[in-house]
């Protein structure tokens, strides 16, 4: 499993983690190409390296003219909805803007509709934040775990007076979160870079890891001997290929109706069976026949055979244990074009992750839409993968 381990030991901000993922292997192009995908030509963004205390780190900036637009969250949305994202990083973006929101929200007692702040909907922060969720969904990153985070210390200087680090919103982002002041008395966790945390970051202690990637995203201000850049580890905590044990059933069978072998695999299948299948065969003497078979967990093979003794005419089974290798996987629910749809998402061997629409969903909708089954498919995989 591919994870990343943000190291906060001198805090984290939007531009610190976009950098980190630059540093870390991201593609520049990914990130320069970002404001032509959100549709916001005004905005350009730059990235070099630069040195922090004598450590190399890659430095992105922002460039974005003079606004005096404050933004709802349902704008920010709008502009999310209509860009040329992938749809996972879409889905990511918004989710990291609706936690902020909320945070804000709570803070000035509105509804997270209601906030209307530049922190919130400044195209600066547009860029940090569907920048981290393009970074994290292209890098085929599972999960991130993060250490104990550096907030700084002192007062930061807000719209309505100055306030105890961390500000008001952080710290309601970085709830559940292990932190320490210090080493600077400065502001070193912006409101941005703890609602990528809140929402990216998994609860508990980071895995033993194999590292494959470092980098470091440097922050604009300089602090004499603390380099100021937040560290990015990409690691593998295992293999992406997993193992179990199953057992195989099978039999020969060429007395019996082969009608009845339909309903026999959905029986079995609806009582645990991982797989059921027919393989026709020639048997002794030429006769035609059939090779019924299902795979079965070791605690279900009893029942199963059951199942298969009461509904053939066999009167043996052939069983043998097989190891085998499979992807991960997971089931979830997603919204299409189509509405929800029940999909298979697979992370094959190479770290990417693929989502495949369940058949029963596809054929369900081409019945509804009057469409055909091969082109539901294909417009719901294209969709589900960016093309």
């Amino acid at each position: 499993m591919r994870i990343a381990y943000f190291d906060c030991y001198s805090g984290i901000s939007g531009d610190m983690t976009l950098g980190a993922f630059i540093d870390a292997g991201l593609d520049k192009d990914v990130l320069l190409s970002l404001p032509d995908k959100l549709h916001l030509p005004q905005v350009r963004i730059e990235i070099k390296k630069v040195l922090k205390e004598g450590l190399s780190a890659a430095k992105v900036d922002v460039i974005i003219p003079t606004e005096s637009e404050h933004r709802h969250l349902k704008d920010i949305e709008a502009i999310l909805d209509n860009s040329d994202l992938p749809n996972k990083a879409k889905e990511l973006a918004k989710k990291i803007f609706t936690r902020l929101a909320e945070a804000e929200a709570k803070v000035h007692n509105v509804s997270k509709e209601e906030i209307h702040f530049h922190e919130v909907g400044a195209l600066d922060a547009i860029i940090d934040i569907s920048g981290a969720a393009l970074a994290f969904t292209g890098m085929g990153i599972e999960k991130v775990y993060s250490g104990t985070i550096s907030i700084g210390g002192g007062q930061v200087k807000m719209a309505h007076g100055l306030y105890p680090v961390p500000a008001p919103a952080t710290a309601y982002l970085l709830e559940n979160m292990d932190i320490r002041f210090g080493p600077v008395k400065k502001e070193l966790v912006t409101p941005t870079g703890a609602a990528i945390l809140a929402v990216l970051r998994e609860e508990g202690q980071c895995p033993p890891y194999r590292i494959k990637h470092i980098g470091y995203g440097a922050g604009t201000a300089n602090h004499p001997g603390i380099p100021n850049v937040l560290r990015l580890v990409i690691g593998e905590t295992e293999s992406l290929l997993r193992t179990d044990s199953v057992i195989v059933l099978e039999c020969n069978i060429d007395d019996m109706n082969p009608q009845i072998f339909p309903y026999l695999i959905e029986k079995v299948l609806a009582a645990g069976a991982l797989e059921a299948y027919v393989t026709p065969l020639v048997m002794k003497k030429g006769r035609p026949g059939h090779l019924f078979t299902a795979l079965v967990n070791i605690d279900q093979e009893n029942e199963i055979s059951g199942i298969i003794f009461s509904e053939t005419t066999t009167i043996g089974l052939r069983r043998h244990k097989l190891e085998r290798y499979k992807l991960r996987r997971k089931l979830l629910q997603i919204n299409t074009q189509f509405g929800e749809v029940a999909v298979k998402e697979i992370i094959k061997n190479d770290g990417k992750t693929y989502c495949y629409p369940e058949f029963e969903a596809c054929k369900k909708i081409a019945d509804e839409q009057k469409l055909p089954l091969i082109e539901v498919q294909k417009i719901l995989e294209a969709e589900l993968n960016d093309g």
